[in-house]
């Protein structure tokens, strides 16, 4: 049979680790919280004189990305905010550099008029069936008016890929 003593010693002992892990994990998570949001992703229209990018920063207990959009990083305008499995996979412009669209999850596009930075369609290019969906959109082009787009439906992990259209309302 153990002591009195021998029990008091136990327990001090696992109260000290449970003090030293509690301390370890705050700090792991408040040293997160302060990691800066860094760009992921950026592109350019051909025309040039705009751009669009994605940043990825901690939120919660994990990690989520915003979207901008500006003529320049510095005057960029944070458009849209992506939570939970949400990732953006894309970013595509039309020729002019007049409309945009952010690629969601490989098959959900965001599509924003570069000026005034609103969003003015949101369409499922490819049906998903689960998350992440098997079947993504790749190759996305703008019709040169920004009223419809051209992919390339694709299996996230294999070759075959066929044709689409999508109209932009």
């Amino acid at each position: 049979m153990p002591s009195a003593r021998s029990l008091v010693a136990v327990a001090l002992v696992s109260a000290a680790l449970a003090a030293a892990a509690g301390t370890a994990c705050g700090y792991t998570v408040g040293r997160r919280s302060l990691d800066p949001a860094t760009e992921i992703m950026a592109v350019s229209p051909p025309a040039g004189g705009r751009i669009a990018f994605v940043r990825e920063g901690p939120c919660g207990q994990g990690r989520c990305q915003t979207l901008w959009l500006g003529n320049t990083r510095e005057d960029a305008t944070e458009v849209g905010s992506l939570q939970g499995r949400e990732r953006c996979e894309g970013i595509a412009w039309s020729g002019d550099g007049y409309r945009m669209g952010f690629l969601v999850n490989g098959y959900e596009l965001r599509v924003f008029d570069a000026e005034p930075r609103t969003k003015v369609a949101q369409l499922n290019l490819v049906e998903p069936d689960g998350v992440p969906s098997s079947r993504i959109a790749r190759g996305i082009t703008f019709s040169s008016n920004g009223t419809a787009v051209t992919f390339d439906d694709c299996p996230r992990n294999t070759s075959g890929c066929k044709s689409g259209l999508a109209g932009v309302r």
